[in-house]
């Protein structure tokens, strides 16, 4: 399992980053340069419920489905009754059934599979570790809990068919983050892995050296990574989702989860990220009202 979980994480990150930035650390100064307790018991939580609870009912079963495929089936039927008892549904809020609203809360710490697992946990770690640090750990726990349980009620605004879909994942709490990071950081630089934006780095940076730019004197023609602006990488991922929420309203009848996924959750947990002024530090927030560098 820990060899499946590896190859998933370099996949993961190679796949999907070759076109689309993946934010890999934070490039900025952090003020407090406080540990990331929270980010970090969060992260190991998600794992671990996920790890635990949901991967050898999913991977264990899908196996034994070409050497016992009675018990194969059985895996991964309880693997769908977890997601669909755990996960958040707007009819356990409507009509009270299930776990009613407490759905909201555990659908925030299941993982559809090891892929979904580690690029939420990617962007956590990214952008959960400031926000954290603005706040301190017990309040961006509240605020990371709260956000993911506005994503997934505030979602169901955009339901307009009423279908009763599952809804699992950290990202709508996620998104919160991220936002909130936006809010509190907008000149920030992010460090990412980008493969088409590393490529083209090259021409440009020898280019530029050969004409002679100064700032580009001592900088490496070669590098793995790339700093872009953090508020590119977070307006491209909002209105990539709005456009992805909106669907339902522009072509009634269109699926609410597009291609599974719950872009609505992740729209208004972003929108969420208005609340963080309620939890982030006393002194913090009145150098962010008086315009002082956080």
């Amino acid at each position: 399992m820990l060899l499946d979980f590896l190859l998933y994480l370099i996949l993961t990150l190679f796949i999907q980053s070759f076109v689309t930035p993946t934010p890999l650390s934070d490039s900025g100064n952090v003020r407090y340069r406080t540990i990331p307790v929270m980010t970090i018991l969060l992260i190991i939580a998600n794992s671990m419920i996920f790890m635990a609870l949901q991967a050898p009912n999913l991977y264990q079963g899908s196996q034994m489905l070409f050497v016992d495929p009675v018990e194969g089936t059985a895996r991964l039927n309880a693997y769908i009754e977890q997601t669909w008892t755990f996960g958040y549904r707007g009819i356990f809020m409507r009509d009270g059934l299930g776990i009613g609203a407490f759905s909201a809360f555990t659908s925030m710490f299941m993982h559809g599979d090891m892929w979904h697992l580690i690029g939420n946990m990617i962007y956590l770690y990214t952008f959960g570790r400031r926000v954290e640090d603005a706040c301190g750990s017990w309040r961006f726990l509240a605020f990371y809990l709260i956000a993911g349980m506005v994503a997934g009620v505030g979602s169901e605004v955009f339901n307009t068919a009423h279908t009763d879909i599952p809804s699992i994942g950290a990202s709508g709490a996620i998104a919160g983050v991220m936002g909130a990071y936006l809010v509190l950081f907008p000149g920030a630089m992010v460090t990412s892995f980008w493969g088409i934006g590393i490529i083209l780095r090259v021409p440009v940076v020898a280019v530029l050296k050969l004409v002679g730019v100064k700032w580009v004197k001592e900088a490496p023609v070669w590098r793995w990574t790339i700093r872009l602006p953090g508020f590119l990488l977070l307006l491209f991922f909002v209105a990539r989702e709005s456009i992805a929420s909106l669907l339902p309203f522009l072509q009634p009848g269109a699926a609410q989860n597009v291609g599974g996924v719950n872009n609505a959750a992740h729209l208004t947990g972003f929108l969420a990220a208005l609340l963080i002024f309620f939890f982030v530090r006393k002194d913090l927030l009145t150098r962010y009202f008086t315009g002082r560098r956080l």
